[in-house]
């Protein structure tokens, strides 16, 4: 059988010094949720993990928003993950997921919604498998001082303002396969303790053969959406001065030696 190869790489979009989100702090009660799921069956299988979450500093909480008054000085960041996996007729089905969200500021290198999944599957007469990623971070604010959201005290006299800015990223994967042996790496981090940090959105997936010279067979596919508006800074700090769409899609159908796709989205005043 010919093997097919791909290798889709690194998508990164960073936005610009100083116009850019600045994150959100954490509410002072915080929680953590944790699960791990270890499954080894021959016969169906079905998973499924859904997220939902809202955060706001705005004056009167989420029930008053919208809007964001611009004497407010409020800001509002909405994140949702969802993993659906389910196999369709009997197979061997491996399925290992570790799950972690967790609400406390988080700061480079911490995560506030963290996920992993591995997979390996082989239909039996014909069955396959469909699974689906999703992470997506949105953060809306009004402009602020810039000194009561950044420790650095030099980063004021760069810049006396943090501008108002409406960014969101979105990612995600879908495979759908008969043979599968598959890697998912998900993760976002916008709650911190201060705008030193920056926001970040990454989703990774790997694609490759089951063991050696015996591919992965079926469909997979990766995509990464941003929408990115920016205010400028002094007197400008409400008008909009900048706006970025993207959009990039990868698709590969067949015997797939090797799929992988990294996304990255990293957006902040310090970068």
């Amino acid at each position: 059988m010919k093997k097919l190869a791909l290798l889709m790489i690194a998508v990164v979009l960073l936005t610009g010094y100083a116009m850019a989100d600045r994150g959100i702090p954490p509410v002072p009660e915080t929680q953590g949720i944790v699960t791990s799921t270890s499954v080894n069956v021959v016969g169906n299988f079905a998973s499924m993990s859904e997220l939902q979450w809202r955060i706001t500093t705005a004056p009167g909480g989420l029930p008053a928003v919208p809007p964001l008054e611009v004497e407010e000085e409020g800001a509002i960041y909405e994140s949702t993950y969802t993993e659906d996996t389910q196999s369709h007729g009997v197979g061997l089905m491996l399925y290992d997921k570790e799950l972690d969200v967790e609400t406390s500021g988080q700061i480079t290198g911490q995560w506030n919604i963290e996920a992993t999944k591995q997979i390996a599957f082989i239909g039996i007469d014909g069955a396959y498998v469909v699974s689906t990623d999703n992470i997506m971070v949105d953060g809306a604010a009004q402009s602020i001082e810039t000194e009561e959201q950044v420790i650095c005290p030099f980063a004021s006299a760069i810049e006396e303002d943090f501008p108002a800015f409406c960014n969101r990223a979105e990612a995600g994967s879908t495979i759908d396969m008969t043979v599968a042996n598959v890697r998912t790496t998900t993760t976002d981090r916008f709650v911190m303790p201060s705008a030193d940090h920056t926001v970040e959105l990454n989703h990774d997936i790997r694609v490759s053969e089951l063991i050696a010279d015996v591919p992965s067979v079926g469909l997979a596919s990766a995509y990464l959406d941003v929408l990115i508006q920016e205010a400028g800074g002094d007197e400008n700090d409400n008008d909009l001065m900048e706006r970025i769409e993207f959009h990039e899609e990868t698709t590969a159908d067949g015997a797939i030696t090797l799929f992988e796709k990294l996304m990255h989205y990293e957006s902040g005043m310090v970068r």
